[in-house]
């Protein structure tokens, strides 16, 4: 009997063999993993270097910062190699977000805060950072090994590199949590960001999935990847939803269904 994580690595191992199999579809993938390399660049709090008082932890976080602006990099070149557009999604997708908007704490620092609340709140960043970073290190290992399977071979070695560099994040910013705060402060706080991005994970994948339930087999009325510019091109995320010859763009019939679906 096939054991139930088993299952799901193998469920997930062919959705990433699919998805490398539509360049349109990985470029939509591909762009998930970039707006959350690119998140510290849209808010104002991540990345806290005045509050790292050791100063390796302070090249810690530079070091880390100069490697996700590197990954900005390899993913938007990975998406241009597969000739789609670079998007910027809007925060509530950004998978960062989704996480905060779970974590009952914060790690936004304040004038008032004192050094404990400072060294706290760090211990908090560096949680909330270690999670996020396993579960993407997660995905890419299935993403990476899906990527051998495609035509275009760049993404598999930018999907590579990152991995290498997500797979370190995640033991070191563990490490600082256990190094900032007592060993027993220190496992609640890791407790409650695994709890938090657990709750947005289930969160995220349901709200993609009953948001996009009644879109989903209108996608495939018509040869792909026709349906699937037509609402990228409706959604202002691309500039036209004409396709390459001998395709062109959906009938006027499946055009209604498909913005009846996506104003809903």
């Amino acid at each position: 009997m096939l054991h139930p994580g088993r299952l799901v690595d193998t469920v997930k191992r062919r959705l990433h063999r699919d998805i490398v199999a539509d360049p349109l579809l990985h470029g939509l993938v591909l762009n998930l993993y970039m707006n959350g390399e690119r998140y510290p660049h849209r808010v104002n709090d991540y990345f806290p270097l005045a509050a790292a008082t050791d100063v390796q932890i302070e090249q810690l976080m530079r070091r880390h910062m100069a490697e996700e602006d590197r990954h900005i990099s390899l993913y938007c070149r990975a998406i241009q190699k597969l000739d789609q557009p670079v998007l910027e999604l809007p925060l509530p997708d950004v998978y960062n977000e989704v996480i905060r908007s779970h974590t009952s704490a914060t790690f936004a620092m304040s004038a008032s805060d004192d050094a404990d609340a400072r060294r706290l709140k760090l211990a908090h960043f560096f949680g909330h950072l270690h999670f996020l970073e396993k579960r993407i290190a997660r995905s890419l290992e299935f993403h990476v090994d899906a990527c051998a399977h495609a035509v275009c071979p760049y993404p598999e070695k930018a999907v590579a590199a990152v991995l290498r560099d997500e797979l370190r994040h995640v033991s070191y910013t563990r490490d600082v949590v256990r190094h900032l705060l007592p060993a027993r402060q220190a496992g609640h706080v890791l407790a409650l960001h695994a709890c938090a991005e657990r709750r947005a994970n289930l969160d995220f994948s349901s709200r993609q999935f009953y948001a996009d339930e009644p879109l989903v087999p209108l996608l495939f009325k018509e040869p792909n990847p026709m349906p699937i510019k037509h609402c990228l091109s409706r959604q202002g995320l691309i500039g036209s939803p004409e396709c390459r010859l001998p395709l062109t763009r959906v009938s006027e019939a499946l055009a209604a269904e498909l913005e009846r679906a996506l104003a809903r």
